[in-house]
């Protein structure tokens, strides 16, 4: 019998992906990370995994949680860019180390409760539901991938909550380590600073922290009977920048790094898909490789730095890379 170590949260989702495989017939073991202050296991789902015979386990990587994650968030936030913690967290801990634990116990094979695929060299493959979570796996190292099984590949969350209706739990919070607010952590972190909203050269507004805005925002944009949004941000002048809408479009940013997960002959003069952010409807591009450049064949509204970009080509993720200042 095929051993599989599924992490999971105590989400409906990845409780489904421990059962699924048992029913498949895998000895499957359960581990729980211990991340933060409110990654606690439910009882709900403690007896969940009792009931079926999943062996819980559980492994503590709230420094390796801090040091990855957090301290890259307020960083990134610092520097005037819009992280995506997420993206991080499945690239740099959670999957990392659940294919540690893994290994540590002879297993070699692990599962997630993420809405999507992979093909045989350990390619991402979209969801086809709208949960699709492939963005969030993008940048995931490739070896783990191809030890990775996704139960939930041929499942819809709908499907899922009238197949477990049994099971009360919560769903999962966007960011994981946040109380309230998000910008509570960033102003713990990084304090509070006065400085200057400029439209055009022309002082419109003042601010209490760069770090309360993010490109795209509308909200505390106050500038005549017009709405105005946040088109870029300089960490180092402590300006933030708001103008209309119109100027929010873009046709081309560059990468502050890249991965690419096939051939750098396979981007020559190739069309792929392109999408900014999680959930953004996909976009044509051409990627420039020496400038790390990508160009747009539709012009793409709020394109934010420190956010990541997402490459496709018949649904598989083919590369990925944060989005860096540049933007035009």
């Amino acid at each position: 019998m095929s051993r599989c170590l599924v992490g999971v949260s105590g989400g409906i989702d990845s409780l489904f992906a421990a059962i699924k495989l048992q029913e498949d017939g895998f000895d499957v073991y359960a581990l729980h990370m211990h991340l933060n202050s409110k990654s606690q296991l439910p009882e709900t789902a403690k007896n969940v995994l009792h009931e079926y015979n999943i062996k819980l386990l559980y492994a503590d990587y709230t420094r390796e949680f801090n040091r990855y994650v957090i301290d890259y968030f307020t960083k990134e936030y610092a520097k005037g860019y819009t992280p995506n913690p997420c993206v991080v967290c499945n690239r740099d801990v959670k999957l990392p180390f659940l294919f540690k634990e893994a290994r540590l116990r002879g297993i070699e094979t692990i599962a997630t409760g993420h809405y999507a695929d992979r093909d045989e060299n350990g390619l991402i493959i979209r969801h086809k539901s709208r949960k699709d979570q492939s963005y969030f796996l993008a940048c995931v190292d490739r070896d783990i991938i191809k030890h990775t099984i996704f139960p939930l590949k041929d499942f819809t969350k709908e499907k899922i909550r009238k197949m477990l209706d049994f099971i009360n739990t919560k769903e999962s919070s966007d960011l994981c380590f946040v109380k309230n607010n998000y910008r509570d952590i960033l102003k713990e972190k990084l304090g509070t600073k006065d400085g200057k909203i400029i439209k055009r050269n022309n002082v419109v507004g003042y601010h209490t922290g760069f770090y309360n805005y993010t490109i795209g925002q509308r909200k505390g944009i106050q500038i005549g009977s017009k709405p105005h949004y946040v088109v870029s941000i300089d960490a180092r002048k402590n300006i933030v920048y708001a103008d209309e809408e119109a100027k929010l479009y873009s046709n081309e940013f560059y990468l502050d790094s890249m991965k690419l997960l096939k051939d750098e002959i396979f981007f020559k003069d190739r069309t792929v898909e392109c999408v900014v952010r999680y959930n953004a409807k996909p976009k044509p591009c051409r990627i420039d490789l020496m400038k790390k450049r990508v160009v747009l064949l539709e012009a793409e509204r709020a394109v934010t730095p420190g956010q990541v970009a997402v490459f496709y080509e018949n649904n598989k993720v083919v590369g990925c890379g944060k989005i860096d200042y540049g933007i035009h």
